[in-house]
């Protein structure tokens, strides 16, 4: 994961958890170098350079340095206030590699700081776009969210994983605490971030590729989970296995338990298989990670030419495409992306993929101004959406709505009944299911109608209702369709129903769906 967003509970405990997993230690100044405040409010709360563990756990308490004020509010008794929120950016694991085990030591100098420097204008990003507070409208009562002024950041730097493998990541813990458009100090509202977590990633990679490309480092594309990220050229699959052992255990447990690998499947076993991390020193971590790698061998690429900075043997300079593609036909790719998937998408979701998709070759100011030309083209068009402050559907999804509509309006008592109503309910007495599978297999059998839609919960038998379906519809013929592979072989196992992905029959279809040819 790129980038993960993780509430923090209580001040006390984060403090504790960042001393006792090394994140800095009381007295280790290796630990402690890798710390620094962030953000526009901790510079005006004089909170400058390297975090002190008494003042880190003041402010997430509350306590605004040089006042008498403190955040939150009394209940039963008791001082409450949410501490922040826990930011934290993973470098791609050729990175961590090259800057950590492989490099010169200058040169993985470098390449750490490319990460810092990524993770800084990550965080001002956040700090600008997103970071929030409430107001108050004295005519209405209302509290709504507005831009905060300012962020008070700590953030930690470490090298490696639960696991002792090399990973390059840093903690941003994000205090509960900016200030309103009056200047006042008040609790900062976390909404938009929280709601954010694919644009930060995207953000914090694209700023890291352009960095590492600038000092003389060869990219390539690949995948994060469902999104394009990238790797230094040169580092071949089996080194980055070999130095994954956390991500290899993550999926084992899910493969163990059949989960898909989702997110939030990932985020579950992360919980579940989570271990205490017991860290040596940096000088015995690079020794245990330099003999692993001769036990492994080289296993990269020595094709890749050395960089015009000469910055290692393994790189080389920024590689453009003969025609760079424009920030219009990047957000293009990404819309044409998120309507194959939802009709009506954030803003935010299309700025993460159009920054994914324009493989650190443009700014997000570069890919807002494409949106923006989109939206005056009519292309993009405002809509409602949950969990979205500002939310898109496209022309074309809007057309093929009013083409699905009309086409429902039209079969409306046009169709006929697929089985006898006799015949249905002497078999719903012996099939065994409940009164909402039976409703569900009668509405579908004995509607007029040419569309019939069903709709249930996770659980709640949808295939076990088909499955009576298809064994009442006697010799007619009955395909189904699922949006992904996994869900065709649920139809097709549970259901007993000859399947396909919903996109494979569209793709062959689509001429006799646009009128310019006849079925099969």
């Amino acid at each position: 994961m790129v980038a993960s967003v993780t509430r923090l509970k209580a001040a006390a405990t984060t403090v504790h958890y960042f001393e006792v997993d090394g994140y800095y230690a009381r007295n280790d100044p290796e630990h402690r170098k890798a710390s620094r405040w962030h953000g526009e409010a901790a510079a005006l709360l004089g909170l400058h350079g390297r975090v002190n563990p008494k003042r880190f756990e003041a402010v997430l308490a509350g306590y605004v340095p040089g006042t008498d004020v403190r955040l939150g509010r009394l209940r039963d008794g008791e001082h409450q206030h949410r501490p922040g929120v826990d930011v934290t950016f993973s470098a791609p694991k050729s990175v961590s590699l090259e800057a950590l085990v492989y490099a010169a030591p200058k040169t993985g100098t470098r390449v750490v700081r490319a990460h810092d420097e990524a993770v800084r204008a990550t965080l001002a990003f956040i700090e600008t776009e997103l970071l929030q507070t409430r107001s108050y409208e004295r005519e209405t009562g209302r509290r709504p969210r507005v831009r905060a002024n300012g962020m008070a950041a700590a953030t930690f730097r470490h090298l490696a994983s639960r696991n002792l493998d090399p990973q390059l990541h840093t903690h941003a813990v994000i205090a509960n605490m900016t200030r309103g458009r009056d200047g006042d100090w008040r609790s900062a509202e976390f909404t938009a971030v929280e709601r954010s977590k694919l644009l930060i990633g995207a953000y914090y990679r694209n700023e890291l590729r352009t960095r590492l490309e600038e000092i003389g480092y060869a990219t390539i594309p690949t995948l994060v989970g469902r999104m394009p990220g990238f790797e230094i050229a040169g580092y071949r699959r089996p080194m980055l296995d070999a130095f994954s052992t956390r991500r290899r255990e993550l999926l084992d447990y899910m493969r163990e338990r059949g989960w898909e690998n989702t997110p939030a499947r990932t985020q579950q076993a992360a919980l579940y298989t989570r271990q205490r991390k017991a860290e040596p020193d940096r000088r015995v971590l690079h020794e245990t990670w330099q003999e692993r790698a001769r036990e492994i061998g080289d296993a990269r690429d020595r094709d890749v030419a050395r960089g015009r900075n000469g910055v290692g043997a393994f790189a080389s300079s920024r590689r453009e495409p003969r025609e760079l593609p424009s920030a219009l036909s990047v957000v293009r790719r990404a819309v044409e992306h998120l309507e194959e998937r939802r009709t009506v998408f954030s803003a935010n979701d299309l700025r993460a993929w159009a920054l994914a998709h324009g493989g650190g070759r443009h700014s997000l100011e570069a890919l807002d101004a494409a949106i923006a030309q989109l939206r005056r083209d009519g292309h993009l068009i405002e809509a409602k959406a949950r969990r979205a402050d500002l939310a898109f559907v496209t022309d074309r999804a809007r057309a093929a709505e009013r083409d699905i509509i009309a086409g429902m309006r039209a079969g409306l008592d046009a169709g006929r009944t697929l089985a006898p109503a006799e015949a249905i309910e002497a078999r719903l007495d012996a099939a065994g299911l409940n009164p909402g599978q039976r409703d569900a297999v009668r509405g579908i059998l004995l509607s007029p109608h040419r569309t019939v839609g069903v709709q249930g919960h996770a659980g709640s038998g949808k295939t076990t209702m088909l499955r009576a379906v298809r064994e009442l519809a006697g010799e007619r013929r009955i395909v189904g369709l699922a949006p992904s592979a996994s869900a065709v072989r649920v139809l097709a196992v549970e259901a007993d129903l000859p399947a396909r992905t919903l996109q494979g029959f569209l793709a062959r279809y689509r001429d006799v769906g646009d009128g310019i040819a006849l079925p099969e």
